[in-house]
């Protein structure tokens, strides 16, 4: 069994170093400067989204109309099972939160024939500027458990969070500011989660330590996350020869492959990630002994991982 998961022991100096805590919520803004709270809210809704449109599209590029094809494929692990990871199982709740013990007990999630789920898969180096697919990527908060380990979007998007379960959740994303409790109510309306630039962060609960997931802010639109199956569908994808990038965030594992995306086919692949439970626990506990000797800052939460795929050229 591991001794600590190197996934958990960065984001917690990542908490050590910008602070996890709630900042103290304002307050409430009296009735005649509504107006003002609205047009304020309007006028930094209108400058995210200029922001996000010079970060995807730096050239002011037209978008994309020319040929295009599909991505499709499985992920699989091979090597050692999947082990414990003791930190989390403590924090599990003994009873109920089936979903949480699902996600979070093991190291990695893997399904029938050895396929993994949690794997951030994307398509990069083709020629051609493509739009954000939507306005927001959908969280069910259910069993104790966000839907997914991981999750990915655009930036320029948000994160709906909907609340499935008959208990409130309140979410919020490690390193960016918080300055009020929002709070998803049971069948109620969903709580919007924004990014202020591209990296990774740390969807939580602030109720429930154990309540969370990595997320992926990219300055592309052609990515997919694995589920237990393994399974990944990227469409509509500038036809060429491209790069597939699979990340296993809590394995720290990256595989790549070229591929020819041609115009109206679908392009089938497998990828393999590889796992020794030696080898991660060497290279945790080298981390650990550089940590400890040679301690640093912290890195910006927006700041990706030095494996996380690269942007897509324009």
């Amino acid at each position: 069994m591991l001794r600590f998961s190197r996934r958990v022991w960065a984001l917690g100096a990542l908490c050590v170093g910008l602070g996890c805590e709630s900042a103290p919520a304002p307050a409430p803004a009296a009735a005649g400067s509504a107006g003002q709270g609205n047009a304020a809210s309007e006028e930094a809704l209108r400058l995210a989204r200029e922001a996000a449109t010079k970060a995807l599209n730096p050239s002011n590029l037209p978008v994309y109309s020319g040929p295009i094809g599909n991505v499709r494929g499985v992920v699989k692990i091979s090597g050692d099972e999947a082990p414990l990871v003791p930190e989390m199982v403590e924090k599990l709740p003994p009873n109920g939160c089936s979903r949480a013990h699902e996600l979070h007990r093991k190291l990695y999630r893997e399904g029938v024939g050895r396929t993994l789920a949690d794997v951030l898969v994307t398509v990069t180096e083709y020629q051609g500027f493509l739009p954000a697919r939507g306005e927001a990527v959908r969280v069910d908060a259910q069993g104790c458990a966000f839907g997914s380990r991981v999750l990915a979007m655009t930036f320029g998007q948000r994160l709906d969070v909907y609340n499935l379960d008959m208990q409130a959740y309140m979410p919020r994303l490690v390193g960016t500011a918080s300055y009020a409790l929002r709070v998803a109510m049971p069948g109620g309306a969903p709580v919007p989660v924004f990014a202020p630039k591209p990296g990774e962060y740390l969807l939580v609960d602030q109720t429930r330590e154990y309540v969370r997931a990595d997320v992926f802010v990219l300055n592309y639109p052609t990515f997919a996350v694995t589920s237990l199956d393994g399974r990944f569908e990227i469409s509509g994808v500038p036809a060429g020869n491209v790069k597939v990038t699979a990340y296993a965030p809590a394995l720290g594992k990256v595989v790549e492959q070229r591929v020819d995306v041609q115009s109206g086919v679908d392009k089938d692949i497998t990828l393999q990630i590889d796992f020794s439970e030696k080898e991660f626990r060497d290279t945790l506990k080298a981390q650990q002994t550089e940590a400890a000797s040679s301690p640093k800052p912290a890195p910006s939460a927006a700041e990706p991982p030095p494996a996380a795929p690269k942007t897509v050229p324009h």
